[in-house]
């Protein structure tokens, strides 16, 4: 995934963070949620990382789906509409009041996905301010 995004990283790095992601009971009803698509032969072809977000509406807690990533050799086999029915299985299991997520304004194969399964565009703007913007702006 790393890769795709054209941010790889080390071996040691991808190793830490599925020790992270596979520990997350100790962190409670706060602690992110993933899920992966995997074959029968154990590899995996996706997965979804969803964080808990709160408050959300009348302070419920919900999800928001940080990523969604399908190997490119596994694309347009149904596996994002499988990852996304179970993240909405796990939304009303565990009592979360919606599911939100992003995606590029320019990503039509994602936005048709998306709107292919009842999803809404919400008309908001998305804003970030990455580690050189905090620096800068602490700095003031």
């Amino acid at each position: 995934m790393q890769i795709h995004y054209g941010k790889p990283v080390t071996a040691e790095m991808a190793r830490k963070a599925a020790e992270f992601a596979c520990g997350n009971e100790q962190q409670g009803e706060f602690g992110p949620r993933i899920l992966v698509a995997a074959s029968d032969d154990g590899r995996i072809h996706g997965s979804i990382v969803l964080n808990v977000s709160f408050p959300a509406n009348e302070l419920t807690r919900s999800l928001y789906i940080r990523d969604l990533y399908v190997s490119s050799s596994a694309r347009r086999l149904g596996i994002a509409k499988a990852l996304l029915r179970a993240a909405s299985a796990l939304a009303l299991a565990q009592g979360f009041s919606a599911l939100d997520w992003t995606t590029d304004a320019e990503n039509a194969n994602a936005r048709r996905l998306y709107s292919s399964q009842g999803a809404r565009q919400l008309e908001r703007v998305y804003y970030r301010l990455d580690t050189d913007d905090l620096k800068r702006l602490i700095a003031v």
